[in-house]
């Protein structure tokens, strides 16, 4: 299983499979609820790696995630549409979007021995646009 992500803007992000680690979707609903709550969330949740040896797009991507974490929110750039493919058997199985999405944290380490660094990414939809987020699957028959 791999994950693509593709994040729009002022400085584009394109990473594909050899890049993304680890994905976590979560739908966040407000825990002293009693019933369905009006009051809910989406976050996106993305591990990966920065090998700088693979050269120049999947670099200039993660430079532009880290440039977008520093967008302040007075920016109509601080929120962007970001999109995850989940890729098993080199087929797309889900895609999940969030159209109004804003960095919630955004970190990297990095290894000098090694010369690979990771980055975490942890995005979340706008709360009004929370309808708009899309879940998609069963891409298998295209």
């Amino acid at each position: 299983m791999g994950f693509r992500l593709e994040i729009d803007g002022s400085g584009p992000v394109k990473l594909s499979e050899n890049a993304i680690k680890r994905v976590e979707f979560e739908s966040e609903i407000p825990e002293d609820s009693n019933a369905r709550a009006t009051d809910n969330g989406v976050t996106v949740k993305i591990w990966g790696k920065m090998n700088f040896s693979l050269g120049g797009e999947e670099q200039d991507s993660t430079l532009n995630l880290a440039k977008w974490s520093l967008v302040p929110s007075e920016s109509a750039d601080s929120y962007r549409t970001v999109k995850v493919d989940v890729i098993s058997a080199s087929q797309v199985v889900r895609q999940i979007t969030l159209p109004n999405a804003f960095v919630m944290e955004y970190s990297e380490s990095l290894d000098d021995e090694t010369g690979v660094g990771e980055f975490y990414l942890h995005v979340k939809q706008k709360k009004d646009k929370t309808s708009q987020t899309t879940l998609e699957g069963g891409f298998g028959g295209e």
